[in-house]
């Protein structure tokens, strides 16, 4: 088979990858430090959080709950910045009392992997949550890992930067590999070879219409793959013409005919899954950067992206333990809310901590690795200092979901990694249909990437709300019973559907994801809009995080950092 244009352009980049990586120093660096820690406990922000084999529950339908969402912690009146967080006394923010290099704004992977990649510059990390992680966190049951955000990342090529970033944080030696194809439910049965048509009872002339698609996923994946982030020497033209379309419109004319609904609604599905938008929302290069990277295979670690989260944490954690050991490097539980370009070249933030003080600092360079639509106010004058920044952030539109972990004291037979969901095939097609019957799309066992069975098991529930207002519904006051009550019949039958007794059921938990995912819409590369979310202000003021191309993408989060980076070291 001939080398695919993914793995030539991603090799191709190897040779600088490495070299770069090889300057910085994966090692761990240690310095000194000055000025005082003003975050929590350093332990107690690790990425995983214990959840006790017992936990206290509350009775849903007959089924026992956590009692909260955990995640997005806030309810409607504490959401950040829904309030001026940054209108100090007098009009200014205090006078800054430390001094640093580097600062990042943000630890999710975005925020963590800059910092790894800078930590030889002793980095400050803020993180408005007690726990680091992002959307990448995790909790552990026993010794059970397992995710409450994201779930894992595509095979990297060999030699790529991934790989190798991947391979520094020691993931390659707990890694479970998935590249075999995901059962489909439909109709409470579960199939193999769905994609193929097999199973469905579908006339000859549909089953030729899934057989076409696979043609064309392949054919994507293995001559047409569109790199995003977009390679700086290529000629990208065509990508900006394919973001100009929606992936369904441009599946149907790759396939030469329309989808048959069934073809359709799994597309849908997938779609729903993985950027909380339909495939006639979403901009056909960001879409197939996705479905044609799937055929790579996928990389599944115990708690999912959270372990890459929590490798990144104890990296940065034995960072901070420098000479003087006096200043902790990742700040969670302390919200920045303020920052500004100030003389000497120079970068001032101000930060909240926990009794609601304020503190600022200075630093030569400053990574906002929060979502565009938190930075814009954080940063003062922003309108002022970049006018197409601050337009291109108001394009952006971002998606939430809700993941939920059915923790059982047994363990799960049927082998699987995922279950998409489609029940009996009629998949809400439009935002307005969703906005009314949207449910849970993936069922993943949680254990997969476990190195031995055990007694207990857990599945983890992916749960997108794609539809404009669903960031609004998740912290309504009424929020967690309504959905807790809708998702005990969906897990009625996911259980009966593996065989697993009700009884074994020891507690649901739910997380919600208020803004996590951004949109990827149709023609913000092509129209500037990604060029202007990236662009550093002054030189001084850096941004990496996965919205920069609109692209909910762990990968993409990493690269960011990795070019953003090395501007900022070569300029220190």
């Amino acid at each position: 088979m001939a080398i695919s244009r993914r793995t030539f352009l991603r090799e191709g980049m190897s040779a600088a990858a490495l070299g770069v990586l090889a300057k910085r120093g994966l090692a761990v660096a240690q310095g000194s430090r000055v000025g005082a820690a003003r975050g929590g406990d350093p332990s107690s922000s690790r990425p995983f959080a214990p959840v006790p084999l017992n936990p206290a529950s509350v009775m849903v339908d007959g089924l026992p709950f956590e009692a909260t969402f955990t995640g997005d912690f806030y309810n409607s009146p504490d959401i950040p910045f829904h309030s001026c967080q940054n209108c100090f006394d007098g009009g200014k923010p205090p006078a800054p009392t430390e001094e640093t290099d580097v600062v990042v704004i943000g630890a999710g992977i975005s925020g963590l992997a800059t910092a790894f990649l800078l930590k030889k510059h002793n980095p400050i990390v803020f993180e408005l949550r007690p726990r680091v992680g992002g959307s990448a966190q995790g909790e552990i049951w026993g010794r059970t890992r397992y995710s409450i955000g994201n779930a894992y990342v595509i095979t990297p090529d060999s030699g790529s930067f991934e790989d190798r970033f991947y391979r520094a944080l020691g993931l390659d030696k707990v890694v479970r590999v998935h590249d075999d194809s995901d059962l489909i439910e439909l109709g409470g049965e579960l199939l193999k070879d769905f994609w193929s048509g097999s199973g469905t009872g579908l006339p000859p002339d549909q089953i030729a219409a899934f057989e076409r698609y696979g043609e064309v996923v392949v054919d994507m994946g293995e001559n047409h793959y569109p790199v995003i982030p977009l390679l700086p020497d290529e000629d990208n033209q065509w990508i900006l013409e394919l973001d100009q379309k929606s992936l369904r419109q441009d599946i149907e004319d790759r396939m030469g005919m329309p989808m048959p609904p069934l073809l359709a609604a799994a597309v849908q599905a997938y779609c729903h899954s993985s950027f909380g938008a339909g495939a006639e929302e979403i901009s056909a290069a960001g879409g197939w950067n996705f479905l044609a990277a799937e055929q790579y295979g996928r990389w599944v670690f115990p708690g999912s992206n959270a372990y890459m989260a929590d490798a990144l944490w104890r990296r940065l954690q034995e960072t901070g333990k420098g000479a003087t050991g006096d200043m902790q490097t990742v700040r969670a539980g302390c919200r920045a809310v303020d920052v500004r370009l100030v003389a000497g070249d120079r970068v001032q933030v101000t930060s909240s901590d926990a009794d609601g003080q304020y503190h600022s600092l200075l630093a030569r360079r400053v990574v906002m690795s929060c979502p565009k639509f938190i930075a814009e106010h954080m940063i003062h004058d922003l309108p002022a200092l970049d006018l197409e920044k601050y337009d291109a952030i108001n394009r952006l539109e971002y998606r939430a979901y809700v993941v939920a972990n059915v923790l059982l004291d047994t363990p799960i037979d049927r082998a699987f990694y995922d279950v998409f969901l489609l029940g009996d095939g009629n998949f809400p097609m439009s935002d307005g249909e969703a906005a009314a019957n949207s449910k849970v799309v993936d069922m993943l066992n949680g254990n997969y990437a476990r190195e031995s069975a055990g007694p207990r098991s857990v599945l983890t529930l992916y749960w997108p709300l794609p539809f404009g207002n669903a960031r609004f519904r998740l912290v309504a006051e009424t929020a967690w019973q309504d959905y807790a009550t809708q998702l005990v019949p969906q897990i009625h039958g996911m259980l009966d559907m593996l065989d697993v007794p009700v009884q074994s059921v020891r507690q649901v938990r739910m997380t919600r994801w208020a803004h996590a995912m951004p949109l990827a819409g149709i023609g913000l590369m092509a129209n500037g809009t990604t060029k202007f979310l990236r662009r550093p202000i002054d030189d001084r003021i850096y941004f990496v995080n996965q919205d920069n191309w609109a692209l909910p993408a762990v990968e993409n989060s990493i690269l960011e950092a990795q070019t953003y980076a090395a501007e900022i070291a070569s300029a220190l």
